[in-house]
């Protein structure tokens, strides 16, 4: 029972592919099902998680990687169906791309996460309501992806801001030998 978590982010990165195909063939329904089933089993992992104490080392690697691969290929195929949005889209995968190798630079570094902070969350689900949205509804007026594009990538550049002082203190106890 204690993999459940694990399992659930690995399902994660296994839906992803469906959800290209799906968009690629304007099936912006099924799209917008799988994604939105991305997003509610990654609330269901880290409720488990938690709740349970099936809290892992795995886990804690996984389910961002799950949640970075999810977002940067959802703002490259959203960027590609949606090109005029795409500043968006491409503030959005620079600032995926740069926890992305950060995180991994930690990891690298036998740093052990505590894993996603308050902030982080938020902009989580943020991001897969706001893009479920606009997957679901193919003829959503401009201003509304607009808006809720504003909003998304406004939350997550101040949740990347809040992550700098997270990050710092998790170098500084890699360079102190404090793992």
């Amino acid at each position: 029972m204690k993999h459940i978590p694990n399992i659930l982010s690995f399902f994660r990165i296994v839906l992803i592919p469906f959800f290209v195909w799906q968009m690629l063939k304007d099936n912006t329904w099924n799209a917008a099902v799988i994604l939105g089933i991305s997003g509610l089993t990654d609330l269901l992992d880290g409720f488990l998680a938690r709740r349970y104490n099936w809290i892992s080392q795995l886990g804690k690697v996984l389910d961002p990687v799950a949640d970075k691969l999810t977002q940067v290929t959802v703002c490259v195929v959203l960027a590609y169906k949606l090109a005029r949005f795409w500043p968006f889209f491409a503030v959005l995968l620079f600032k995926d791309l740069i926890m992305l190798i950060l995180g991994g630079y930690l990891v690298k570094k036998g740093v052990r996460l505590d894993g996603a902070r308050w902030f982080g969350k938020v902009v989580t689900v943020l991001f897969y309501v706001s893009m479920v949205a606009i997957v679901f509804i193919p003829d959503m007026p401009g201003w509304l992806i607009t808006t809720l594009l504003s909003v998304t990538t406004g939350c997550a550049i101040i949740a990347a801001l809040l992550y700098i002082p997270e990050f710092i203190k998790y170098r500084n106890k890699a360079k102190a030998g404090k793992t």
